[in-house]
């Protein structure tokens, strides 16, 4: 009997720290590491379905000036904060990820490019919306959408990464607060600039 508790007890502390290795610590979402185990899980069941996937990029407006003026505790709330906000916004099935910094991203099964950018205004306004700024006002977030293509998982995910940051850094340039979507010379160039 103590053998099976201690086999129990050690395969809860695997689980655990398993759990703890694909999560994001601050915001409770999936971490990169965990977004690229799912990700090519969800390129496979696309290319067998045919069905469409879609990625998002996100990266919180100005986040550098609430750190600088506020202090990090101030940015950490505004990062918990807009992980609640896409939590609450997106879909079943969808995978959020904090990519990194103020970086986040949404993995979207099922999703042509204009559903996403439907899906990528909803969670801007949810972001919009519902973060407050310590400053007063609201967070702001600008988001870059793509496709994923068909083709070798880790060069349709990377193309796609790259088409997606180039979208993103197009609705910056635009005035932030914005989606853009990936364009034909997104594609044609694999969002290279």
């Amino acid at each position: 009997m103590l053998l099976l508790r201690a086999v129990a007890e050690r395969d809860n502390v695997y689980a655990r720290l398993d759990a703890l290795a694909r999560t994001d610590p601050l915001t409770g979402l999936a971490n990169r590491r965990a977004f690229l185990e799912h990700a090519q899980a969800f390129l496979s069941a696309a290319a067998r379905s045919g069905a469409p996937l879609a990625l998002l990029l996100l990266d919180i407006d100005r986040f550098k000036a609430v750190n600088d003026r506020f202090g990090h505790g101030a940015g950490d709330a505004v990062l918990r904060a807009v992980a609640a906000a896409l939590r609450g916004a997106i879909r079943v099935g969808d995978l959020p990820v904090r990519w990194g910094g103020e970086e986040f991203a949404v993995l979207l099964p099922g999703t042509d490019l204009p559903a996403a950018v439907a899906l990528a205004e909803r969670l801007r306004a949810a972001v919009r919306d519902g973060v407050p700024h310590p400053a007063g006002g609201r967070v702001t977030v600008s988001i870059g959408a793509a496709r994923l293509g068909l083709g070798p998982p880790d060069a349709a995910l990377d193309a796609a990464l790259r088409i997606a940051d180039a979208a993103l850094y197009r609705a910056k340039a635009s005035g932030r607060d914005r989606v853009e979507a990936a364009s034909e010379a997104d594609d044609a160039t694999g969002g290279k600039r």
